[in-house]
């Protein structure tokens, strides 16, 4: 058993990251996947190895970031930390990437030949695989092959029919290639594949708006939780919010950074030390009959939404009863958060506009952002990116929030601890950042949109229903060759 059988499949999983921010060569997408199904479809031996080596590269690169969090910030040795990356990794894997081996079986079973309804077939299917990303494990949307489209023309089509769409369309180029496997169909892929890649330029951004201030305080996550730090989190606090303008109409504050609950003294003391609290939006923990929320809080109208996604691993722990105590990052204050209702109402600021108000990982999730944008005007994305470091995760993320922001057709204003906080329009453009690390507000106006996208009135219907058109008539006229025809 040859090394390179391994290692090259690796690799080309590994490779396909670099099509997503903070790199986006974007073509290399197309690279990664057509190997990954010529693996599928045409590998004599060892397939399930070749596409696990596959997986493991994928995702052990493009979730690099939780070894960041695991190792620096749970304060595990390497070997115990790398031991829960890996096992991480190895579930992905299984979960996301090896299903694709029930691709061949299902072919030979239909005696599916006809070379169109075998490229739409499993097309479908690698589109549907996708779609169960948003539903298993508590849902893990990252990485989504069709978020490479960002900044480039094809990405006029995320109002219309939402990221997963144009997945559709990478498996179609990437299918049709391995399918057909001649050059007519290179000669034909190739100016397809730089036609939809070509650079979007940067739409004119408007001056009008409502003046808004973004408070990014870059507290160090080391001594947060740790004595009475939380006087420094509080002086800084302080300082930023006394540095907003005065015209400013609305002040936003990130995930979580004051370390104690919204509903306590001390909060509420902070709030009555600033004269500018009615302007305030900020993250907050909330205990809420004896459970623990990571929430956004409004204190002019006293209204809370609480995070619906939490991250495994760094919110909830599952098995916690079992793992509490093994090691330190088990036993952080937000290591076992509880989940929000899925059907709460949107905030309200200024005087009655109702916004969406998606925490860090709940802005990966297309459905739950565009159920909150069907009553708002805009959209207040908080995070706290610092658990990741300077590792590729906060970007990717950014890229994300852009995105939802093209699908919902709304403007977002985003607000972390310590980057990349920053205006984005309702065209994904960002208009204005802080980047990582600098403990500074920004300002600027953002505007109110009251007109739905296409996407956010009906959401992924279209989508569901091209597929099912798609397996439901390939199966249908496969089965009626072979059994009835014949």
């Amino acid at each position: 058993m040859k090394i390179n059988n391994f290692l090259l499949p690796f690799l080309t999983g590994l490779v396909g990251i670099f099509s997503f921010a903070p790199f986006s060569f974007k073509f290399l997408i197309f690279i990664s996947y057509a190997y990954l199904l010529n693996i599928v479809l045409n590998s004599k031996d060892n397939t399930f190895l070749k596409v696990f080596c596959w997986g493991v590269g994928h995702w052990g690169f493009g979730m690099s970031w939780l070894i960041v969090s695991i190792y620096y910030y749970g304060e595990t040795t390497i070997a115990l930390s790398s031991l829960i990356f890996i096992l991480l990794v190895f579930i992905l894997t299984i979960v996301f990437t090896c299903p694709v081996l029930f691709i061949k079986p299902v072919l030979r079973f239909l005696k599916m030949n006809h070379r169109l309804h075998k490229i739409l077939f499993i097309s479908a299917l690698l589109s549907i695989n996708e779609l169960s990303r948003y539903y298993f494990l508590n849902g893990v949307p990252w990485l989504i092959p069709g978020s490479i489209f960002l900044d480039t023309y094809t990405q006029n089509v995320y109002p219309l029919f939402g990221v997963s769409a144009l997945s559709f369309l990478i498996y179609f180029i990437c299918t049709s290639f391995i399918v057909r496997n001649n050059n007519k169909t290179l000669f034909f892929l190739l100016p397809l594949i730089i036609l939809i890649l070509i650079p979007e330029e940067k739409s004119t951004i408007t001056k009008d708006g409502i003046l808004v201030s973004i408070i990014q305080p870059a507290s160090d996550p080391f001594l947060k939780y740790e004595g009475d730090y939380y006087y420094q989190i509080e002086a800084n606090l302080y300082r930023l919010i006394e540095m907003t303008s005065e015209d400013s109409k609305l002040i936003v504050i990130p995930e979580a950074e004051l370390p104690y609950p919204v509903n306590s003294e001390r909060f509420n003391d902070f709030l009555i030390t600033t004269e500018k609290s009615e302007k305030i939006i900020m993250g907050s923990w909330k205990y809420e009959e004896s459970k623990l929320y990571n929430s956004i809080y409004s204190p002019k109208y006293e209204e809370s939404y609480k995070k619906t996604h939490l991250v495994p691993f760094g919110e909830y722990i599952p098995f916690i009863d079992n793992l509490r105590g093994l090691i330190s990052f088990f036993d952080l204050p937000m290591s076992n958060v509880s989940h929000g209702n899925k059907n709460q109402q949107n905030i309200t600021i200024l005087d009655g506009i109702k916004v969406s108000t998606p925490i860090c990982f709940d802005i990966a999730f297309p459905s739950t952002v565009r159920n909150m944008n069907k009553s708002s005007l805009l959209m207040i994305n908080i995070s706290n990116d610092t658990w990741f470091g300077n590792s590729i995760g906060p970007h990717y993320h950014l890229s994300v929030t852009r995105i939802r922001s093209i699908e919902n057709n709304r403007w977002t204003i985003r607000s972390t601890n310590d980057g990349i906080s920053a205006f984005i329009s309702n065209k994904g453009t960002i208009v204005d950042y802080i980047d990582k690390g600098e403990s500074t507000i920004l300002e600027g106006k953002v505007n109110l949109i009251d007109e739905d996208s296409f996407y956010n009135k009906m959401g992924y219907l279209l989508t569901y229903i091209f597929l099912f058109i798609i397996v439901s008539t390939t199966m249908i006229w496969s089965i009626w060759v072979r059994f009835i025809r014949s």
